[in-house]
C-alpha cells in the first residue's frame, strides 16, 4: 500500500542566493563598460612631457600640459615628447691645430623647448639627436680642436667645451633644442705624442731640479762672501781697536803701570827667565 500521496505538480527548488549574484554581475560589467568607454575618451600626459594630439595622424597646433584631456576614441591619439634633459656622448675623432691626432669623448645634455614640441615631433619624430644632433655634434667638436694646438686642448679643456656649447646653442635653436651642458669627458692621443709629452714634462723638472741647485750654489756663494765680508770687519775693527789701546798705552806709561797693578796678585815669581835677576822667595823661618 502506498502511503504517500502523489499530486500532479514537480515542487520548486528555489536559491534566494542566485538573483543577488547576477545583479552583481551586471553592476560589475556595467562599471567596467563605463570605465573602458571613459578611458577611451581621455589621455593622460605625465611629468617631464608635453602631449601632441593628431586626429587621424595629423598634429593639432596646440600643446598639451601634464595632466589628463579628452579626445575621440579611434580618431584621436595623444603622443607624449619628452621636454627634461637628455643626456647622450659622441665618440668623435678629430685633429688638433698641430695636426695630432685627437680621440674625443663629448657628453652634450639637451632638452626640447615646450613650445617647439610639435615641430619635433613631426619633423624628428620626438628624436632630434639620432637624425640632426650627433653629426653636428661631430662638425663642431672637430671645428673647435681644430683651432688649438693638442697641449692647449689638455691645459684649457674648460674653455674648449664652452666654445663647443656656444656652437650647438646658435646650431640647434632654429629646431627648438637647448644644450645646457657641453662636457670633453676624454682626451685620448697618439703613442707618439704621449712619448713627447712625458719626455717634456720630463725635461721640465729636470731643468727646474738644475735651476733650483743652481740658486742654491747662488745662495751659499753669497752666505760665504757676507760671511767673509762679516769676518774681515770683524777683525779690522779689533786691529783698529788694539792699534789705539796701544798708541794709547803708548802715550800714557802711567795707565800702562796701572793696568800691571790692577793685574798682579801680590805674588812674585819664583823663577824670572833671560837677563833678569832670578827672585826666590825666602819664607819666614819658625
Amino acid at each position: 500500500m502506498n502511503i504517500f500521496k502523489s499530486s500532479g505538480a514537480t515542487p520548486k527548488n528555489e536559491n534566494p542566493a542566485k538573483p543577488g549574484l547576477m545583479r552583481g554581475i551586471i553592476i560589475g560589467v556595467g562599471v567596467l563598460v563605463v570605465l573602458v568607454a571613459a578611458s577611451s575618451f581621455s589621455a593622460t600626459v605625465p611629468a617631464g612631457y608635453v602631449g601632441v594630439k593628431t586626429t587621424f595622424g595629423s598634429p593639432s597646433s596646440s600643446m598639451y600640459s601634464p595632466g589628463i584631456h579628452f579626445r575621440i576614441p579611434i580618431a584621436q591619439s595623444m603622443n607624449n615628447v619628452y621636454v627634461g634633459v637628455n643626456k647622450a656622448t659622441s665618440d668623435v675623432a678629430g685633429s688638433s691645430k698641430d695636426l695630432q691626432q685627437v680621440d674625443m669623448k663629448v657628453s652634450i645634455n639637451f632638452n626640447i623647448l615646450p613650445a617647439s614640441a610639435t615641430s619635433i615631433f613631426v619633423t624628428y619624430s620626438s628624436d632630434p639627436w639620432t637624425t640632426v644632433m650627433d653629426p653636428a655634434v661631430h662638425d663642431i667638436a672637430k671645428a673647435v680642436t681644430a683651432r688649438y694646438d693638442a697641449t692647449d686642448l689638455i691645459q684649457k679643456r674648460d674653455q674648449v667645451s664652452q666654445e663647443m656649447r656656444e656652437a650647438l646653442l646658435n646650431r640647434f635653436q632654429n629646431i627648438g633644442v637647448n644644450v645646457s651642458a657641453v662636457n670633453i669627458v676624454d682626451f685620448q692621443f697618439s703613442k707618439q705624442f704621449n712619448d713627447a709629452i712625458e719626455a717634456k714634462i720630463t725635461a721640465q723638472q729636470n731643468a727646474q731640479r738644475v735651476e733650483n741647485e743652481i740658486a742654491q750654489t747662488r745662495w751659499e756663494a753669497q752666505k760665504r762672501v757676507v760671511e767673509s765680508e762679516a769676518a774681515l770687519q770683524v777683525a779690522e775693527n779689533t786691529a783698529k781697536a788694539n792699534d789705539i789701546l796701544g798708541k794709547s798705552l803708548v802715550d800714557n806709561p802711567s795707565l800702562l803701570e796701572k793696568m800691571r797693578i790692577e793685574k798682579w796678585d801680590g805674588h812674585y815669581p819664583s823663577t824670572m827667565l833671560g837677563n833678569s835677576i832670578p827672585m826666590i822667595k825666602i819664607g819666614q823661618s819658625n
